[in-house]
């Protein structure tokens, strides 16, 4: 009760106060005092319960908040650690910039891949393939870079020497100079040995080198003859030379390919040069004109089969060089029944069917003879005069039957005058034809008998007699 007066006493006092100066109250100011007591205090909580728990809630939903905030950041975090590794790409695993993995499993193969995130762990990759051109290093210098090559070969000064440091080149085995153009591709086969050994970035700058000291040792063993007419070879070299140095070094890289651009003869003599391989070029078309050409005669000649002839032949011309009298005698034979036999045709199984029926029409015919002869022996025995003259006319008779044979009957008393009567017109065309036919009987006869084909240049001798297919062996190669 006491606290209860102590607390409205003060309010009692106010308002005798107020009441004193009502009067008064117009241009003076209120002035309100609250005492408060220990219940006082219990309402002013119970009055500030609904703000602070309205101020607990808010703080309450930011922590959440703030708490979810930094489980995303961590869970974003731990998720940039994954990488896609595309195809055409390889490369390794680094911790710290150190490589780590299992010996032999260091290399990431394509695909998605959880690893440690960004700075801690990292995927250190790579183009798989890549290539590199080397364009100036054994090249000519051209001021002007629109100037065609012909162009500037026809401008070429014999005067103007090249310059080492302005003009690229490289020495050939016989001391001359030569310019290419190449390019190169090559492969990392192992990612890890080339990172530790020289780095993802000095990788081009290192196979630019190797392929450029490679074409030094390399073109130091060709001529420039065999350089500009060798058109595979020297590349080959090149890259073999250029995959033993980089296995020495054991940077994990495999060539691909080399290949040669361009690559010409200094300007100055380039012109000249490439006459000359014109004129080379002209000899081997014809080389291989007349090679063609040779085997088409000796196609036609013996058949397809005429190296076992050609064989037999050259070892006869040996034998008879050597003076072998009976081996090129038993050569000979040889030859004739191996030029009989079914395999072998062309111009020489012609001319030995054509040999066979002629031989079979000749014993046909002396045969007939013998048996015409036979038979006359009687006759003959018993009046050989009468049948003597029987076969004289016959022959004339014979003769005189001929389409191209004028008779003239001029009577006895005209013995001692000369006549000269002039053939018909239709006669002599007669006769024209019948020589020309003659003729062409013996040339086809001729023609059978002599080959048609020749085996080479060494038949055609100066000092000495030539090749004679004879049996006899007395006259030809190799017999005085």
């Amino acid at each position: 009760m006491a606290s209860k007066d102590q607390s409205n006493s003060p309010i009692n006092s106010n308002e005798e106060e107020s009441d004193s100066s009502h009067s008064n109250r117009i241009g003076k100011s209120a002035r309100l005092e609250i005492g408060t007591t220990g219940n006082d205090r219990a309402s002013m909580r119970e009055a500030m319960d609904p703000a602070n728990q309205s101020l607990g809630e808010a703080l309450r939903l930011s922590y959440r908040l703030l708490q979810f905030a930094i489980a995303g950041l961590v869970i974003t975090f731990l998720v940039s650690g994954f990488q896609s590794i595309p195809e055409g790409v390889t490369g390794v695993r680094t911790v710290f910039g150190q490589v780590v993995g299992e010996p032999g499993d260091e290399i990431v193969e394509p695909g998605l891949h959880p690893f440690w995130p960004f700075p801690v762990g990292e995927f250190s990759t790579m183009q798989q393939k890549q290539s590199i051109e080397v364009r100036d290093a054994f090249w000519p210098f051209r001021a002007q870079k629109d100037v065609t090559f012909d162009m500037a070969t026809d401008s070429a000064d014999e005067n103007d020497p090249i310059r080492p440091g302005r003009d690229g080149s490289v020495i050939t085995a016989d001391g001359d100079l030569a310019h290419l153009q190449l390019s190169a591709e090559y492969s990392i086969v192992d990612p890890v040995a080339m990172l530790t050994q020289i780095g993802a970035d000095k990788t081009d700058a290192l196979v630019r080198s190797v392929l450029q000291r490679s074409v030094v040792q390399t073109l130091a063993t060709y001529t420039l003859a065999e350089f500009l007419e060798q058109r595979d070879a020297p590349a080959l070299d090149i890259r073999q030379k250029m995959q033993s140095c980089l296995d020495e070094l054991r940077v994990g890289i495999q060539v691909g390919s080399v290949v040669i651009l361009e690559r010409t003869a200094p300007l100055a003599v380039r012109g000249a040069l490439l006459r000359v391989q014109t004129v080379r070029e002209d000899a081997k078309t014809n080389l291989e004109r007349a090679r063609q050409e040779a085997n088409s005669k000796l196609v036609g000649a013996a058949g397809p089969n005429y190296s076992a002839i050609l064989a037999l032949i050259q070892q006869y011309e040996a034998t008879l060089t050597s003076g072998d009298q009976a081996g090129s005698d038993k050569l000979i034979r040889e030859i004739g029944l191996r030029l009989q036999e079914p395999d072998i045709g062309g111009e020489a199984s012609r001319i030995i069917i054509q040999a066979k029926s002629q031989q079979a029409s000749l014993v046909a015919s002396l045969a007939t003879e013998t048996r015409r002869l036979k038979s006359l022996a009687a006759s003959f025995k018993e009046n050989p005069r009468q049948l003597v003259q029987q076969l004289w006319l016959e022959a004339v008779r014979q003769s005189i039957r001929q389409n191209q044979v004028e008779v003239f009957s001029v009577p006895t008393q005209l013995a001692r005058y000369v006549i000269r009567v002039k053939s018909s017109p239709e006669m002599m065309q007669i006769r024209r034809d019948a020589e020309l036919a003659r003729k062409k009987l013996e040339a086809s006869m001729i023609g059978s008998n002599l080959p048609s084909f020749q085996l080479g240049s060494k038949q055609i001798m100066i000092d000495r007699p030539g090749r004679r297919l004879e049996q006899s062996g007395d006259k030809g190669f190799g017999r005085q």
